[in-house]
């Protein structure tokens, strides 16, 4: 036995070591966004809110994710939320739109329970048209925010609402000759 014991030692030390990569690698609360707008479907992972603010990914803003629509498009979001814990994650997801640092109407307000090392999703749909003001210019563009509230965590995704690239092209004038 004592002949074996360095052996030992050195296999518990290193089934720890994988332990601890799995807990920290893998278990958690992970939520995933996809974006579907236009022809395209964005995919906002969890890693992307873990480098918010970070000195080695600058380019990850700290204020959310940017994604620009058309000004009469719909937007459809699709949140999933997987739960790699062990017990069952239960939270209240707030989901609402904003502009200028004021709420300007909550799109969906619910509860989720989510079990042990399985997954939830929620779904909505934004129209764009609804939250752009009549009164700004065609030719301008206009920015409001969607926030997301699970729990004591909060996600931003601000969308750039530009002209409408299907604006019917103005008539050509008849050029007659003389």
């Amino acid at each position: 036995m004592r002949k074996n014991l360095f052996l030992y030692l050195t296999l518990v030390c290193f089934i720890a070591l994988v332990a601890i990569f799995v807990v920290d690698g893998y278990m958690g609360i992970y939520d995933t966004i996809y974006i579907t707008y236009g022809e395209q479907v964005q995919t906002i992972e969890p890693d992307y809110w873990l480098e918010q603010g970070s000195m080695a990914r600058p380019e990850v803003d700290q204020n959310g994710y940017y994604i620009y629509a058309n000004r009469d498009e719909k937007i459809a979001f699709r949140h999933q939320v997987e739960n790699r814990r062990l017990a069952r994650y239960q939270v209240d997801v707030e989901v609402s739109v904003w502009h200028s640092q004021q709420k300007i109407l909550d799109l969906l307000s619910q509860p989720i329970s989510v079990g042990a090392f399985d997954s939830a999703e929620l779904k909505w749909v934004v129209d764009s048209s609804q939250f752009t003001p009549a009164s700004i210019p065609t030719g301008q563009s206009y920015q409001y925010t969607i926030r997301i509230r699970q729990g004591d965590t909060e996600r931003r995704i601000i969308v750039t609402v530009g002209p409408s690239l299907t604006v019917p092209a103005k008539p050509v004038p008849e050029i007659t000759a003389k």
